[in-house]
């Protein structure tokens, strides 16, 4: 360090930003003094002591002007004058058996004055070279007494916020540069390369270092990656490079039983199992890294000496695979953990009685961390080439089975480079054959332990092929459940353990899902006595939902829109139908039956529209381009055919998303469809929903600057066919009333984003929610708008519901 940037440490910009950090307390590299007194033999001996205890350490600033109150008072006349910087390096001289290095100043803030030491960290340990001792009388009795602050030899360093005689754990210290003391080095690595997770990352190393936190949970369904994910992290901290961090240790314990590795599941031998075996773990850390004095090791009660050791000093507490602890005295001890100290623990089980920060750990992002994780793995099993060139359009259909879940990636890519052929990769991975050990290592023991509620509730997630979010409602149908054995224990129940997750609809209705894997496993090992009642229930779930068109907005009957003909068509519309109502559940089935239909029929357009739905609603890569095309055909054979064209912009629609580069392309054939929809049937809603969206689109992409007036009268276009696609009448059906919800959303949208009419957008908003009260994004968007147009009375009115202030 050079002369600049050691003064630099004590200059007054750096002493402002330590006054501006506002911090409460003194920290083992930071003490506050409000007095500054080396004139008299007490003061002196102390002053020396503090100085000393900061050399052998790491470092640190004296900062003298502030009181107990960390109020910045500056220094009075109770303090010393002189503060030559060579008469404290003569009193250090005279008391120490080494040299340290010290630099002063003296800084004014808000005209009060601040004298700063900074005392550099020494390389050697520094003992005294003399007793530090003064004499001192007794109140009233007059006598003196001989008052030792320390003794010729002694050694002295900081612990915390206070200056205390050094003891094995300094020494321990000291001799590793004060770097961080671990085990998690001696643990194996379950990764070559680690890939990803900077998002994550960042968001558990702000978690860890707030203040408040004292527990962070990292849950997740097993294989996700919690343990690499954490290890990963807590390696970064040692290095203090990317996460700095102010831990002195670090202890890593594991109750994991067993891991998964692509040759199978290997069961371990070590693991924790209880409170008493975590105490143990924590004692041997201590003992084997020599923290305390052997002699004390036989007679000293190692549940006070692991609590005394948390409570002393800064210790990272990893517990990885807490779920596998059903243990009352460690959930305790877990809870009430030592002030100093923090955990993070790992766990399948979300622990939602904890007063603690949470991470749902999820699968890799599909863009970029999924193929790197897999060209990753394919390196590391030596595969032949390079995974990307080989097999990069394989890589949605990849992800759309594996959701990104590490474990699913590293067997795919074991099996490729063992020469497996990707079709049947995929193959395996659609039906679960080859995934018996994933399956079970990442969902039996948790499944095993669910009620009959909870078995059903995954049974119906896992009836469709594709992510399909079912309602609280929806589930109470099919189910023959009530709604508090669904909505207030089986779902919270399925959640804590990752087996469920939720969603909001466009609708801005909550819905529920279940992992891919997951339901590929309930699929093959869940076993229920009233499956067969929940099959025919759930299929007739499907027939009532068939009333609706793909987006939910009419509830003309599909059989009324077939155009049959005959009873022969009529009974072919009716089975191709039910074909739509199996593809929830069964794709390949469902395409057979479709298609076994057309050969019976052609020429019969109504067939083509249904197998496009049905391919519009598969999982593959190319669901969108096989849907527009059974469309087309139904186009081919009538030209007018209205439900073929409202599909075909709709699909159009879709496919902007994701494909940037292309948008207005699809959104302008997607109004294109819609025009001509519009010209056949001019009063269906819709037609002209889906022109109002398609012009709302084009608008949003004109830059309200450089073209103002051309983005306003594309709105306004939009803003025509809006007021069109509203249904009225005086008995609404229930989906014509979400109809009318998601019209008034976007109609508000396009005021608000478009035209910059605030008022007009909260006007829209309101008849949208007579329509659907509880639509969540209307309730949203209406509390921003309101917010936006009277800030006062917004803050006040939520002020108000929430009690903070009387009516």
């Amino acid at each position: 360090m050079n002369t600049t940037e050691k003064l630099n440490l004590v200059s007054p910009e750096t002493i402002e930003k330590i006054k501006n950090s506002n911090i409460k307390s003194e920290l083992e590299e930071l003490d506050f003094k409000e007095i500054y007194k080396i004139s008299d033999t007490p003061s002196k001996v102390e002053f020396v002591k503090d100085i000393v205890a900061f050399a052998n350490s790491k470092g640190g600033y004296i900062i003298f002007g502030v009181n107990n109150s960390f109020e910045w008072s500056g220094l009075d006349e109770r303090s010393d004058s002189d503060v030559d910087e060579a008469n404290i390096a003569n009193i250090l001289d005279s008391y120490c058996d080494g040299e340290i290095e010290v630099i002063t100043n003296t800084v004014e803030i808000d005209a009060d004055f601040f004298f700063v030491i900074y005392v550099f960290p020494s390389k050697q340990i520094i003992p005294f070279k003399k007793d530090g001792q003064y004499s001192k009388n007794k109140w009233k009795a007059g006598k003196s007494v001989n008052v030792s602050v320390f003794k010729n030899g002694d050694v002295y360093c900081r612990r915390g916020s206070r200056s205390i005689k050094a003891d094995n754990l300094f020494y321990k210290l000291k001799s590793n540069n004060f770097n961080i003391i671990e085990n998690v080095s001696q643990q194996p690595v379950m990764y070559s390369e680690f890939i990803g997770r900077k998002e994550y990352l960042s968001e558990l190393y702000r978690k860890v270092e707030n203040e408040n936190n004292r527990i962070v949970q990292i849950d997740g369904i097993g294989g996700i990656g919690k343990t690499s994910f954490v290890h990963y992290f807590v390696t970064k901290l040692i290095e203090n490079a990317d996460f700095p961090n102010h831990f002195d240790f670090i202890i890593w314990t594991s109750s994991k039983r067993n891991r998964y590795t692509p040759s199978g599941i290997k069961e371990l031998s070590e693991f924790i199992s209880n409170y008493y075996e975590l105490i143990q773990e924590i004692f041997k850390f201590i003992t084997e890294n020599q923290l305390i004095n052997n002699e004390e090791q036989e007679s000293v009660d190692i549940n006070e000496v692991v609590i005394n050791f948390l409570s002393e000093n800064k210790v990272l507490l990893i517990v990885d695979n807490l779920e596998t602890l059903n243990d009352a005295e460690l959930i305790s001890f877990l809870e009430h953990i030592p002030i100093k100290s923090k955990a993070i623990l790992t766990t399948r089980e979300t622990l939602g009685d904890f007063y603690m920060s949470r991470i749902n750990l999820n699968g890799f992002q599909q863009e970029k961390e999924f193929p790197d994780f897999l060209q990753s793995q394919y390196n590391n099993f030596n595969g032949d080439g390079n995974f990307h060139d080989l097999y990069e359009k394989y890589l949605d259909d990849l992800y759309s089975y594996t959701k990104g879940m590490p474990l699913a990636g590293q067997l795919i890519t074991h099996q490729l480079a063992q020469g497996t052929p990707i079709e049947i990769v995929i193959d395996n991975l659609k039906n679960g054959k080859a995934y018996e050990d994933i399956l079970t290592f990442c969902f039996k023991g948790s499944i095993e332990k669910l009620s009959i509620v909870e078995k059903t509730l995954l049974f119906i997630f896992s009836l469709s092929e594709k992510e399909e979010l079912l309602s609280i409602d929806d589930l109470i149908y099919i189910s023959n459940f009530t709604n508090d054995e669904i909505g207030l224990q089986a779902i919270p129940k399925l959640t804590t353990i990752s087996l469920c997750y939720k969603k909001k609809t466009e609708a801005g209705v909550i819905g529920y899902s279940v992992p891919y894997l997951a339901k590929i496993y309930s699929k093959q090992f869940l076993n229920l006595d009233n499956e067969e009642s929940i099959i025919a229930n759930y299929e007739n779930f499907i027939q009532e939902k068939l009333k609706f068109n793909s987006n939910d907005t009419s509830s003309i009957n599909l059989i009324y829109r077939s155009q049959a003909k005959n009873h022969n068509d009529k009974v072919l519309a009716d089975n191709a139908l039910r074909a739509f109502s199996v593809a929830t559940y069964n794709y390949d089935l469902a395409i057979s039956l479709i298609d076994s239909l057309i050969l019976k029929n052609n020429k019969f357009p109504f067939l083509y529209l249904i197998k496009g739905k049905i391919e519009e609603n598969g999982i593959f890569k190319d669901s969108l381009e096989k849907a527009k095309k059974e469309f087309l055909f139904a186009i081919k054979l009538d030209n007018d055919y209205l439900e073929a064209l409202i599909e075909l912009g709709y699909v159009e629609f879709k496919g902007r998303i994701g494909n940037k580069d292309k948008a207005k392309e699809f959104i302008q054939t997607s109004i294109s469809y819609f025009e001509r929809a519009y010209k056949i049937a001019p009063e269906d809603q819709r037609v002209n929903l889906g022109l109002a969206q398609g012009y709302s689109k084009q608008a949003s992409a004109i830059s309200y600057y450089h073209h103002k007036d051309t983005k306003k009268q594309v709105a306004e276009k939009a803003n025509i066919y809006f007021e069109k696609a509203f249904y009225k009448s005086d008995n609404l059906t229930y989906t014509e009333r979400h109809s009318n919800a998601i019209a008034a959303f976007g109609y508000a949208s396009n005021f608000k984003n478009n035209i910059r009419n605030d008022e007009s957008a909260l006007k829209i908003c309101n008849l949208g929610l007579e329509y659907e009260p509880e639509n969540t994004i209307l309730i949203e968007l209406k509390r921003e708008l309101e917010f936006k147009l009277n800030p006062t009375n917004y803050t006040a009115q939520v002020f108000r519901e929430k009690g903070w202030i009387k009516q």
